[in-house]
């Protein structure tokens, strides 16, 4: 039996400069972005009540990091 390598078993599929960047940019988005809109956009702009547009708008961040998560992991 050979001993564990984890040099060899961790291989070097590191993200790129770019993928790194695009996780960054999805962080920006869903940690100050989202938010912001709310606080500084009438929230009934798109013809929605305030309890669908605060239920609604977080769902894009969610889905953004959704799947950059599962981009990521299947990489």
């Amino acid at each position: 039996m050979r001993p564990y390598e984890p040099e060899t078993a961790a291989g070097s599929d590191d993200m790129s400069d770019r993928t790194q960047w695009l996780v960054v940019a999805v962080l920006l988005v869903s940690g100050i972005l989202a938010p912001a809109f709310l606080y500084f956009v009438d929230p009934t702009t798109f013809g929605l009540s305030y309890r669908d547009t605060f239920l609604a708008v977080p769902m894009i961040p969610a889905i953004l990091l959704g799947a950059i998560g599962v981009w990521t992991a299947v990489r």
